[in-house]
């Protein structure tokens, strides 16, 4: 590949692969150079950008200082979401002033439409599905993008008037100001800690949606998403019970008459939302309150969720043999993702075994003993960091270790009982035993068909 100038006005991109190809392609398309380098020999994307751009500079395995001189002349370093901005040609960036953006802040400086923003911990996925899927019916030409699968740049062009975008930490970090039309944070539980130092430097990452944005929807029963006070911006709040917040608009799930509400009046029937689990409950009152913060009629919502039985993988309905049903929530990668499905599942069942475990990524598993203590009736553990788990679950409750899941799967169902429910939801990251949490949920799905035939 040719030299590159160093006099020439370019940037560097850290990282290929899916999100870096298209930042390659963003600058190709606008006439600007980069230089691309990745620690990976043989990245994703590598051989369509050698065919795309075969004049781009490429750096590939270890780094070394001898790489500073790059970073230093470049008018700014686009870092993928998968790079720990503590990398240290990240760290020579941010020390000598030279912007580290990610591809999402490229895209938002550009965006002339209304876009939707939402994170979380958990579901965030599941209501950016249910949005996407909301407006399109309500006539609006929709783009769903960012986490869930299409690198928003590679969106710029095409026809749309409203975007919806999944946004992880890992992409936020690296946004300058949003400046969305509506932020969402979900709720903000412990992942990722091993790249964060804390809970609070994860949750601040999460906050970061809400800097200039016109609405906000936040977690009433969640302090960790609550939005600071901003003059002229709408806060919407969703939650459980009651709550009294002063001038914001209130999404209210009544136990009692199972009922969804906006500012004390009935909106819809929990009977009439198709999935199931007391967190989905929590993502309807948020689409409720996102599309009239987006102003999108909320009967194209309440259509949607009388339709939709849920994503795979996340609290997935798989099976139900001899009484007792299956549930697939592999992409539960973190405890707080299985302590909302045990929670919210408990009450719908007779019992609940849970098969837990694999990569725990650094987590504190202390909360999640205690909850699958009162919440389950067994807990089977796999993987690689099943004697974590192990060790914080109380000695009152039912422990079953396997090797497999073929046998997670038979030893949870000889432990339930008529009427209940298997469910895997591993608070863990899947890389132990898996290729990834989808191939643990097509494994389950396999283990649970074998078990029945």
């Amino acid at each position: 590949m040719t030299q590159l100038i160093v006099s020439d006005s370019y940037s560097v991109i850290l990282g290929l692969g899916k999100t870096g190809l298209s930042v390659a392609r963003y600058f190709g398309r606008r006439g600007h150079r980069c230089v691309v380098i990745d620690t990976r020999l043989n990245p994703p994307g590598l051989q369509e950008l050698k065919a795309e751009q075969p004049d781009t500079l490429v750096f590939l395995g270890e780094t070394d200082e001898s790489l500073n001189d790059f970073i230093l002349a470049a008018s700014q370093v686009v870092i993928s979401p998968g790079i720990s901005r503590s990398l240290p040609l990240a760290q020579v960036a941010i020390n000598n002033s030279i912007p580290l953006v990610g591809d999402v802040d490229l895209f938002l400086q550009e965006v002339q439409v209304p876009t939707i923003g939402i994170t979380g911990s958990n579901g965030k996925t599941t209501v950016a599905t249910l949005m996407g899927n909301i407006a399109t019916r309500a006539g609006i030409k929709t783009s769903v993008a960012g986490n869930i699968g299409i690198p928003v740049l590679d969106t710029l062009d095409m026809d749309v008037e409203l975007y919806v975008l999944e946004l992880s930490s890992f992409q936020l970090e690296s946004v300058r100001r949003p400046d969305l039309t509506v932020a969402c944070v979900l709720n903000v539980t412990e992942d990722h800690m091993d790249r964060y130092t804390s809970l609070a430097s994860y949750c601040m990452a999460k906050q970061r949606i809400y800097w200039g944005a016109k609405n906000v929807v936040y977690n009433l029963d969640d302090k960790l998403t609550v939005p600071p006070i901003i003059a002229g911006v709408q806060r919407s709040g969703f939650g459980f019970g009651q709550h009294h917040e002063q001038g914001d608009i209130k999404y209210l799930y009544d136990a009692v008459t199972k009922t969804l509400s906006r500012q004390g009046e009935t909106l819809l029937d929990r009977a009439e939302i198709r999935m199931f689990g007391r967190h989905n409950v929590a993502n309807a009152l948020a689409l409720m309150a996102l599309c009239d913060a987006a102003e999108i009629d909320l009967k194209y919502c309440f259509a949607e969720l009388e339709e939709f039985v849920g994503l795979p993988h996340r609290c997935q309905w798989v099976a139900n043999h001899n009484q007792v049903t299956f549930i697939n929530d592999s992409k539960a990668t973190n405890v707080g993702a299985s302590i909302a499905a045990v929670v919210g599942i408990k009450d719908d069942f007779n019992g609940v075994v849970i098969i837990a475990g694999g990569d725990s990524k650094g987590a504190d598993f202390s909360v999640f003993g205690r909850v699958l203590a009162e919440q389950v009736a067994a807990v089977v553990l796999i993987g690689r960091d099943a004697e974590q788990i192990a060790a914080a679950l109380p000695a009152t409750v039912m422990v079953v270790k396997c090797a497999s899941l073929d046998d997670a799967v038979e030893q949870a169902y000889q432990l339930s009982k008529s009427g209940g429910a298997v469910l895997l939801s591993p608070a863990c990251a899947s890389f132990d035993m898996f290729k990834g949490f989808e191939d643990r949920g097509e494994q389950f799905v396999r283990c649970v068909a074998r078990l029945a035939a």
